[in-house]
């Protein structure tokens, strides 16, 4: 099968219009089907898109590792490791707006698809680039939804163990307490506020809604709804597994000799984050993006809407993508205005 990576002769070929079982209410068991059927179906385009990321991933940690050696050579090992602590904070600085960027246009292009019409990643790119600080928005609170309780236990308990005036065994003890408790319950939490904010980009891009708007739609969206996305984000973390049995040897042998660069190891590690990168990292997107779609059927009959044409829509600034606001305004204009001196939520939570 012809793939539409970049090609405008494939763009414009004509595209088959999407399966009715699409649009209708999906089991479990059928989201997961479409989305490998789609992923396989249009391999190129979202692999292609999501190997964006994973070189400027690939590019940034290479900087990284060699601004490293250099420390390394020229001033020890303790001003390496205080410059790459610092240089790990610019590098996710610098990944954070290319990978949200990718993450929108992934959604665009499956959205694009999803609904019968033909795109290229560069269309995809073009269409989303514009508000990447609106995605980079959803990235940085979707993290910190996800890991502010944990950091409520962990920070204290690092002070207690790593200030000369607090050790003692006692505070060792109250830390180790506050470690346990910010992993167990820190993660659950972390995963459960995650999986309410993970339909937020899916909603920015169809629905062309701010960074508020987008998390809060994606809770209501979410509400029912959790199981579903659980699983999908399960399957990705499986196959993530899978990359990850295959660094675990590098990762062993570095651990084992910490005072040594290992520039090979490191260099094999990320080729294989790039690939785990661009061969994983489109499950999820598809996967939580047709989990909204199909939250917009069951909830607000999403299908008829796109049954009913162009006539019935609103279309977003963003070329031929179609947005449906007709179903969601009233359950907006119900909604209380946020409160702007709440960081949260219009709910107290995330």
């Amino acid at each position: 099968m012809a793939q539409d990576w970049a090609s405008p002769t494939l763009a414009a070929a004509p595209t088959a219009a999407p399966s009715p079982h699409l649009l209708r209410p999906l089991t479990t068991g059928e989201v997961l089907d479409n989305t490998f059927s789609l992923y396989r179906s249009r391999f190129w385009l979202f692999a292609g898109l999501a190997s964006l990321s994973g070189a400027w991933q690939v590019v940034a940690q290479g900087l990284q590792l060699l601004l490293h050696h250099m420390m390394l050579v020229h001033f020890g090992a303790g001003t390496a490791r205080v410059v790459g602590q610092f240089n790990s904070l610019f590098s996710m600085a610098v990944m954070l707006p290319v990978s949200a960027v990718v993450h929108a246009a992934a959604v665009y292009a499956l959205s694009e698809v999803y609904l019968g019409r033909g795109v290229t990643a560069g269309e995809a790119l073009k269409a989303t680039r514009s508000k990447w600080l609106r995605y980079v928005g959803i990235a940085l609170w979707q993290g910190w939804a996800a890991s502010w309780v944990a950091l409520l236990l962990l920070v204290p308990a690092a002070l207690l163990l790593l200030v000369p005036g607090l050790k003692s065994t006692g505070s060792a003890i109250v830390a180790g307490t506050l470690v346990f408790v910010g992993v167990l319950a820190g993660g659950i939490y972390g995963v459960i506020a995650y999986i309410r904010n993970s339909l937020a980009v899916p909603a920015s891009v169809v629905e062309a809604t701010g960074v508020r708007a987008s998390m809060r739609r994606s809770k209501d969206l979410a509400a029912g709804t959790k199981g579903r996305i659980f699983v999908v984000l399960l399957i990705v973390f499986a196959l993530s597994m899978v990359f990850g049995t295959i660094d675990a040897p590098l990762l062993i042998l570095i651990a084992r000799h910490p005072l040594q660069e290992h520039i090979v190891a490191q260099g094999v590690i990320l080729l294989i984050s790039f690939a785990a990168q661009t061969l994983i990292g489109p499950v999820s997107i598809i996967g939580l993006t047709l989990v909204y779609f199909d939250q917009r059927v069951r909830k607000e009959a999403f299908d008829l809407l796109v049954l009913l044409g162009p006539t019935e829509t609103v279309v977003d600034p963003a070329p031929g993508l179609a947005v449906a606001e007709a179903a969601h305004e009233p359950a907006l204009a119900a909604e209380q205005p946020l409160d702007p001196a709440d960081p949260i939520g219009d709910d107290g939570r995330f």
